[in-house]
């Protein structure tokens, strides 16, 4: 026996109302528009549940609840942009290929470098966590606590100790995050905090070449 196909109906106007025989179609009408609609096995079920559907709708915005109140709040919660930094040092990475010839600084917030390496042959990766390593001890040295990366992975990697199966240069990598996070479990005053690059711009121990 074959199986009842649904219909769907869509009121386009007051008492107006058009029939379709698949969601693509009725969907392709009613996307981005406040139209009333609702399916069937047949056209008066269909009226029903679509007419039921506007009277619960009409008492709920009768006890105040609007549809467009809640999606405004959380827009402008998920909008909300945290104050460009004010203190702490920076670290970041600059390489010629991946791998390739590799190096890295660290910077106070207004760009003035306080310690540059050139590392050789390495990956991105591994000259972002060198990066980051040298930043701990310079902020020890000077007594300052936030610290900032705009790496994203490198963060991940000292959180968990965990890498990929894929990760070049995997040993000698993991042993600059244990080294990373021993120095941050001896030291709980030391923040390490990702740079917002979207909102802040490039993080100032930037090299320059994006």
């Amino acid at each position: 026996m074959a199986s009842k196909k649904k219909i769907y109906l869509v009121e386009t106007s007051p008492d107006n109302f058009t029939t379709y025989n698949t969601w693509p179609e009725c969907q392709a009408k009613v996307q981005g528009q406040s139209y009333a609609y609702a399916a069937g096995f047949t056209y008066a079920e269909a009226l029903q549940r679509l007419k039921a559907g506007k009277k619960k709708f009409a008492a709920a915005k009768a006890r105040g609840w609007d549809p467009t109140q809640k999606k405004t709040t959380n827009t402008k919660a998920s909008t909300k942009v945290e104050p460009k930094p004010t203190e702490g040092l920076t670290s970041d990475c600059g390489t010629h290929g991946n791998p390739g010839p590799c190096e890295y600084q660290v910077t106070d917030l207004d760009g003035k470098v306080l310690d540059h390496k050139h590392l050789g042959i390495h990956t991105n990766n591994y000259a972002e966590l060198a990066g980051i390593g040298a930043m701990i001890k310079q902020a020890l040295k000077m007594g300052e606590t936030i610290l900032w990366t705009d790496s994203k992975i490198a963060m991940i990697w000292i959180r968990s100790a965990k890498l990929g199966e894929n990760v070049r240069e995997k040993e000698a990598i993991m042993a600059m995050i244990l080294a990373i996070r021993k120095l941050l479990e001896e030291n709980p005053q030391l923040k390490l905090k990702k740079w917002d690059t979207k909102n802040w711009g490039q993080i100032p121990s930037d090299f320059g070449r994006k």
